[in-house]
């Protein structure tokens, strides 16, 4: 044994066997003392956690969500529970807001979320129908309810869930499809064929606070709802309880600490535990001191660590003041074990990236073959999804799954959070990457060609087969669906692509193929800039049976901010031509013969041509006029040239709609 001091603080070099034995005694030391402390957990017995969205649901909106219909009508939570500024309780769900009132014993009250949605869109209102048995009207709005959602808001929860009216059944565009919707004064109906069923509209995904919808890891839960802008709220300093460390890797070897927990103002200081178990302070130039909430996080420590003994190490952060300490572990060189604690990692390759570059998603330690969800959380606490959802490997790994995510302008510069969860595990890892702030986004695209725009090519682009593909057409570098019916449950499936004008084969990565029952759906990106029209082909091994599913690659329908407008056609009209987000746009066309069956597709600003299920003409050949058709785009539209295109399969008479989308606020 060696005794020596180094910067004012004792240390002692233990031999190896010392060591063990003293890390043994401290380790039972420790587990006495932590477990005396109370838990968390042990307050919060009626938590539920939801791996689907990150967040917790417990106590009278857990009661409430299981009463009232949980999932099937309210969706998962989206955040936790926060203290408005009013001073109510609310949590938001993918459709709904619960309020807790203040009363005696509290209420749980729905927020006007349709109310809000509309904002200040008129509707038209509807006379009283005396004497019309199936349908109800409401004097308190003026509006009507009948068929598939009049059945649905009297059997799911009528007035008290959905309230009352506020318009009556439009034609909308959600997520591209044109829908027949309603809104009430909490929630959206939206109309879906094949079979026909009502959905609900996800109004609290479009309407919650970005600041408040980060996930939370399925083992820490706030111990009381949160600020409203998203950040737990000081504890009251009790002395003797614990803090917590994290330890996060940057680039070149280099961590960041981070930590909370704190007597506010104390200073904190920081020792190492290496893989030998020597333990050493870490050499800083000073020790920060806990701001008034009790975190060092603000100081952001850093230390690099490119000579230090490849393993897993251990750091150990502790208040002078309060003897509270916090230990978080980071691995040097080297990944964890798979299945150890603290064995799930994910991060990208590279860890920092430039405005048109590309990050790829590596992971590991996930239960071997299980699906992993990925989601990203912005600078700004926002999140957003990532639509692939990898499959482990034989060694859990989801490495090899070429996961890629392109930092385009919607990408604000800054520290991102890349989240994977294993879907049948639960296990969770968090890693980060960096958007350049010194990085510039990609110059605007050059303006479209306004004559292809309208050229029509699906009566070439027929499926053959059980099966279906989205979108139809679009420029390299585009994802499309691909979905596939019509096999045995458990025969294998092979699924291929074919180059334009046959010049060759390109095989499918297996982990894209996802099986359900005689059903396969591929998620799948062309990355080759090879346009003209591909095939992909989905065939059963024992069966033989085949479904082929033509797609075009080409640049014909990109129509960015920039490329001039192409007249709408003579027999309709768009009000206004051209709008921001706020805007509406109201569609009209005539000239089609009564109750005609019409071919609908979209072409969007992307380059994207979607076919649409067929709409109906009235009974005077039009559509938009009852009900009304009315389009509203978001901030993750993309801007330029919407073309909306009616075809009579009768009459073969063609209507062709074009705006302008700015999105402005």
């Amino acid at each position: 044994m060696r005794r020596g001091t180094e910067g004012g603080v004792v240390f002692v070099m233990l031999k190896k066997r010392q060591a063990f034995r003293l890390l043994a005694a401290l380790l039972i030391i420790a587990s006495l003392w932590i477990g005396a402390l109370p838990h968390p957990a042990s307050a919060q017995g009626d938590l539920r956690y939801f791996a689907e969205t990150g967040h917790f649901l417990r106590g009278a909106f857990r009661a409430y969500w299981e009463r009232n219909g949980g999932v099937a009508i309210f969706g998962f939570p989206i955040t936790e529970e926060y203290r408005r500024s009013d001073g109510r309780i609310v949590q938001w769900f993918q459709r709904a807001r619960f309020e807790l009132a203040q009363a005696n014993p509290p209420v749980v009250q729905l927020g006007h979320l349709g109310r809000e949605f509309t904002g200040d869109r008129i509707f038209p209102q509807a006379p009283p129908q005396p004497g019309a048995a199936r349908v109800r009207y409401f004097s308190e709005t003026n509006h009507t309810l009948r068929g598939l959602f009049k059945e649905t808001w009297e059997r799911r929860g009528g007035l008290a869930i959905f309230g009352y009216p506020i318009s009556e059944e439009i034609y909308e565009n959600i997520n591209g499809q044109w829908t027949l919707v309603q809104y009430f004064e909490r929630y959206r109906f939206e109309l879906r064929l094949y079979p026909s069923r009502v959905e609900f509209g996800l109004l609290g995904e479009a309407l919650a606070p970005a600041q408040l919808r980060a996930p939370w890891p399925p083992n820490i839960a706030p111990d009381q709802p949160l600020n409203e802008d998203g950040t737990p709220l000081p504890p009251p300093f009790r002395p003797g309880l614990y803090a917590q460390a994290r330890v996060i890797a940057e680039a070149d070897q280099t961590f960041r600490i981070e930590g909370e927990g704190y007597r506010p103002g104390e200073r904190v200081r920081f020792l190492l535990s290496s893989p030998e178990c020597e333990c050493r302070p870490i050499t800083l130039d000073a020790q920060p001191l806990a701001d008034v909430n009790g975190s060092i996080s603000y100081a952001q420590v850093r230390f690099n660590a490119r000579d230090y003994a490849r393993g897993r190490w251990y750091l150990t952060a502790q208040g002078q003041t309060s003897n509270r300490a916090g230990i978080a572990q980071f691995f040097v060189g080297v990944a964890p074990p798979v299945g150890q604690p603290g064995g799930v990692i994910v991060g990208t390759t590279p860890q920092a990236a430039a405005f048109g570059q590309a990050v790829i998603v590596q992971g590991s330690g996930f239960q071997p073959n299980e699906q992993v969800s990925l989601w990203l959380t912005a600078p700004d606490q926002s999140v957003r999804g990532i639509p692939e959802s990898p499959t482990a490997d034989g060694s859990g790994s989801i490495s090899g799954a070429n996961i890629r995510i392109t930092i385009d302008n919607t990408f604000r510069a800054g520290t991102w959070f890349i989240t994977a969860q294993g879907r049948s595990s639960g296990r969770q890892a968090i890693g980060t990457f960096r958007v350049d702030a010194g990085a510039t986004p990609p110059p605007l695209q050059p303006p479209g060609d306004p004559a292809r725009l309208g050229i029509l090519i699906h009566n070439e682009l027929r499926v053959r087969g059980a099966g279906s593909i989205t979108p139809l057409a679009a420029p390299p570098g585009s994802g499309f669906v691909f979905n596939a019916s019509g096999f045995d449950p458990n025969e294998k499936v092979g699924v291929w692509l074919t180059r334009p004008a046959g010049a060759g084969v390109e095989a499918i990565d297996e982990r894209l193929v996802q099986r359900e029952g005689g059903n396969v759906r591929v998620a799948f990106r062309v990355e080759r800039d090879q346009q003209g029209v591909w095939t992909i082909t989905a065939q059963g091994a024992s069966t033989g049976r085949a479904v082929t599913a033509p797609f075009k690659l080409t640049r014909d329908y990109v129509a960015p901010l920039g490329t001039p407008r192409p007249a709408t056609s003579r027999n309709a009209l768009v009000t206004p031509a051209e709008g921001g987000q706020r805007t509406t746009f109201r569609l009209t066309a005539s000239g089609f013969r009564a109750n005609e069956l019409l071919e609908f597709w979209v072409t969007s600003p992307d380059g994207l041509y979607v076919l649409n299920t067929p709409v109906q003409a009235d009974n005077r050949g039009r559509i938009g006029v009852s009900p009304a058709l009315g389009v509203q785009l978001g901030a993750r539209n993309p801007t330029g040239v919407y073309g909306y295109h009616y075809r009579g399969t009768l009459s073969g008479v063609r209507a062709d709609i074009y705006f302008t989308f700015t999105g402005a606020p």
